[in-house]
């Protein structure tokens, strides 16, 4: 898990998971096209380490449908 090692539990309805769920794909695709457009090398580090953390909770997510 990626982080400072401290865990977080949520209690979510299906309604709010999927809404969450829903919420962070548009962000991790504003992410990628982001990325792909700035040339700034520590911005760009910057991106793809929020792109890592959605990833990971959006696998987290999935784990508990």
């Amino acid at each position: 898990m990626l982080g400072t090692g401290t865990t977080v539990s949520l209690a979510l309805n299906e309604e709010e998971k999927n809404l969450v769920q829903e919420i962070l794909e548009e962000r991790q695709r504003t992410l990628l096209l982001e990325i792909s457009h700035t040339d700034h090398h520590d911005f760009k580090r910057t991106l793809l380490k929020n792109a890592e953390v959605i990833e990971s909770v959006l696998r987290q997510l999935a784990l508990h449908a």
